[in-house]
Formats: structure tokens, sequence, C-alpha cells
């Protein structure tokens, strides 16, 4: 079975600098709405890559639907998974295990060793589910779908790229055992 880790990472103060180096870069779009000011930075950095191949494919962010972007440039990301989210108002744990899951998928089957995930500030979820909830979900979803691919062996390590202040409530959501009704994660048992 291929194992997980998992880990927070702070970033640098500028999206570009903290996006580059990773085999596989994860980023959800709702449906409707652009990349956002960060990504739109690295993607100018790119030469404008993503948002070309977004307007090229008619990309709108909807639930599920996907492309992968393979750069041979140096200091970029290998591979850029664009991926989306959905409706904001809709963005629930379904929404969130289904993306993940796509991306645990995509990422093996290009033999990715590491999956990082942006979690920008200002994010357009964050009224639905809170950073914690989103961790916890995200772990659960990675683990099942490993477990559902089965035999094939390997690690893969889920990277959560994120600001100073989201870093502790990310690792509060990877350590909880439970999630309560209310979506709230319960650390302790």
């Amino acid at each position: 079975m291929i194992n997980s880790t998992f880990t927070v990472t702070t970033g640098s103060k500028t999206a570009v600098l903290g996006l580059r180096e990773t085999p596989m870069l994860v980023l959800g779009t709702m449906s409707g709405m652009g990349l956002g000011s960060q990504i739109a930075d690295l993607d100018q950095h790119l030469g404008g890559v993503i948002s070309a191949e977004i307007s090229k494919k008619g990309f709108q962010g909807d639930l599920g639907k996907n492309f992968v972007l393979e750069l041979n440039q140096p200091g970029a990301p290998e591979n850029v998974l664009v991926l989306g989210l959905g409706s904001p108002a809709k963005f629930d744990r379904k929404a969130i295990t289904r993306a993940i899951q796509i991306a645990v998928s995509r990422a093996v089957k290009l033999g990715c060793s590491k999956l990082t995930i942006p979690i920008l500030p200002n994010r357009q979820t964050q009224g639905t589910l809170n950073l914690r909830g989103q961790a916890f979900i995200i772990r659960e979803a990675v683990e099942k779908k490993l477990k559902e691919l089965g035999e094939k062996e390997g690690s893969l390590e889920i990277e959560f790229l994120c600001t100073p202040q989201a870093k502790s409530h990310l690792t509060k959501g990877l350590a909880c055992k439970r999630m309560s009704p209310d979506g709230e994660c319960c650390v302790e048992e």
C-alpha cells in the first residue's frame, strides 16, 4: 500500500516563491471564479500558461472537472493540477473528499511523490468549513483513496502550503481523531 505523510509548510511572503518546487501543485478553483491574486502571480511568473490553458479548455471550476499541466520550466512545479471545487455554497465534506481523491489518483498515476495544496489567505471557502475541519477531511480522503488503490507501493507526501496563522489550525485538524456533527474537529477522544 502507498503510505501517506502530511506536512504543513509556511510559504514565503510571495506565493510565487512558495509554490515553485513540487512534483504536483493542486490549484483548486470555485465555479465561475478566477485564479485569485496569489495564483495569478504564479501564473504570470510562469508566462501565463495556467490561465491560457483554462481559457483554451473553457474550464469553469465545476466540481470534479480537472486537467494537468506538465511544466518543463526550471523552478516551476513539475505538474499543475487545476481542479474544480464547484460552487462556494456547496463546498462541503463531499466536495472536498471528491476533489482530494481526484488529486491523489492523478498524483499516483503520474508517479508523483508529493502533492502540494496551497491554503491561501482570504480563500473563497473560509465561510463554509474551518481549516481544522478541512484538514481532517483531506487526511481522511487521502487515506481512503490510497487504501482503495491497494497493491501499489510507495509513499505520497501531502504538503499544505499556508500562512503562519493557518499552520496551527491545519496541524490540529491533521491530529483530529473525530469530527463533531457541526463540523468542528475534536482533538481529544
